[in-house]
């Protein structure tokens, strides 16, 4: 069978991003390790909030992300409605990632500001268009 160059570059570009999920995946396991001790120390002995709750979920979301990507990014002859499914997932989860992560420099931003409303309404409105576009442009296909 004959492959195309456009075939041969699209595989070496899904490889490539394949090798950068996995080297990223190695740098963020490094990390986490090497500042467990520290964190858990830290998560155990404060009290549990709303904003705490964001914290794990901001940090430790990315593991699932990863973890999905790198089982699209290796699985091969993968059946395209499951690869479907957990493609959906993975850019779920990255949304809900973005939110969380969103939603700290929402707080900040709304306590550097002494709690100013109409600032917050602004960027709560900001965010809540940008969420809707991602959204639509996401999941439209």
């Amino acid at each position: 069978m004959e492959y195309s160059s456009d075939d041969i570059a699209a595989a070496r570009s899904l490889q490539l991003a394949a090798y950068i999920y996995a080297s990223m995946a190695t740098f963020w396991v490094y990390d986490y390790t090497c500042s467990l001790h520290e964190e858990w120390t830290f998560l155990l002995r404060s009290h549990w909030s709303k904003v705490k709750g964001l914290y794990v979920v901001t940090r430790y979301l990315p593991f699932i992300i990863l973890t999905t990507s790198l089982y699209l990014g290796f699985t091969p002859d993968g059946n395209q409605g499951k690869c479907r499914v957990f493609y959906n997932i993975n850019t779920g989860f990255c949304i809900v990632s973005v939110i969380c992560s969103e939603c700290f420099f929402i707080i900040r931003t709304y306590a550097l500001w002494n709690k100013n409303k109409i600032l917050l309404a602004a960027v709560l409105s900001a965010f809540c268009i940008f969420l809707a576009a991602s959204f639509s442009i996401s999941f439209a296909t």
